[in-house]
C-alpha cells in the first residue's frame, strides 16, 4: 500500500509556490541563437506532471550548465515511510526516482534520455508499485541541446 501525504515538498525548501525556471547566457548556440531548451523542458516536464497527477507547484526546472527538472511526488513507499519521493530529470542521466532528504536514488528509467511523458508515468507507477531497479540504466544521449529541445517538442506533441 502506498501512503499519500500532503503537498509535495523540496527538501529543506518548504512547499514550492510556483514552477521555477532559470535561464543563463550559455543557452545560446555557436551562432548566438537562443536555444529553445528552456521552453521545451517546461512543456515536457509539465506534461509529465499532469500525467502523474502532480500540481505545478511541485515542479521545478532549470537550464544552467546542466538542464534538470524536479517533480515532488506525493506518494511514499511502504519500505521507506519517512522518505519523500522525488522524480528527477537530468540531461545526462534521464529520469530517476530518489528519496529525500538524502537524495538516495532508488530507480533509474533507462532507454532514451527524453522518453515520452507516458513512459515516464508508467515508470513512476511501477516504482510506486514496488518494482524498481537499484542501479543506473543506460540512456541514449543526444548530441547537443538543440537536439534535446527538438526531442522534447516531438514527444510533447
Amino acid at each position: 500500500m502506498v501512503r499519500r501525504r500532503g503537498p509535495a515538498r523540496r527538501s529543506g525548501a518548504g512547499p514550492l509556490t510556483a514552477a521555477r525556471r532559470v535561464v543563463v547566457s550559455s543557452d545560446v548556440n555557436a551562432r548566438g541563437e537562443p536555444v529553445r531548451l528552456v521552453a521545451a523542458l517546461e512543456t515536457y516536464v509539465h506534461q509529465v506532471a499532469v500525467l502523474i497527477g502532480v500540481p505545478v507547484e511541485a515542479v521545478a526546472h532549470e537550464v544552467t550548465d546542466t538542464a534538470t527538472a524536479y517533480v515532488g511526488l506525493a506518494e511514499r513507499l511502504p519500505d521507506l515511510p519517512a522518505g519523500d519521493l522525488m522524480l528527477v530529470w537530468d540531461e545526462r542521466l534521464g529520469w530517476y526516482i530518489g528519496v529525500e532528504p538524502h537524495g538516495s536514488v532508488i530507480s533509474y528509467l533507462g532507454g532514451h534520455v527524453v522518453p515520452t511523458p507516458a513512459e515516464v508515468a508508467r515508470f513512476v507507477a511501477d516504482v510506486i508499485a514496488g518494482h524498481h531497479l537499484s542501479e543506473a540504466g543506460t540512456v541514449t544521449p543526444l548530441p547537443d541541446r538543440q537536439a534535446l529541445a527538438a526531442r522534447m517538442v516531438a514527444v510533447s506533441s
